[in-house]
């Protein structure tokens, strides 16, 4: 494993990555909140402007941080608005994660 020093360059980017999280996890609960279809799929439009890599990194935070706060919002925000235009199976697929991440949050509290 690599040292994770604070000033390394991946602790950077780790760093950035998290902010990134948070806010889309912000936009996503206001866009939800005001049900604003338009400045949710701005959101996705600019999350898909991102390397690949680094969009799949922010998106897994964001269903991870918006299952925990609300299994209703995450399914909107990932299924509806980030997946918009993909196939049902793509949706089917990722739809059964977020079912398996809320199932394990709910076996963590018990």
């Amino acid at each position: 494993m690599e040292d994770q020093h604070p000033n390394s360059p991946n602790s950077e980017l780790t760093a950035g990555l998290n902010k990134l999280v948070e806010a889309v996890v912000k936009s996503a609960i206001a866009a939800h909140k005001s049900q604003n279809l338009e400045d949710a799929l701005a959101i996705r439009d600019e999350l898909q402007r991102l390397p690949r890599t680094w969009m799949t990194e922010v998106i897994n935070g964001v269903m991870l941080e918006l299952v925990r706060i609300d299994p209703i919002l995450c399914r909107w925000f990932v299924l509806d608005v980030f997946l918009y235009d993909a196939d049902p199976e793509g949706k089917a697929d990722v739809a059964e994660r977020i079912n398996l991440m809320l199932a394990d949050l709910k076996a963590k509290d018990s």
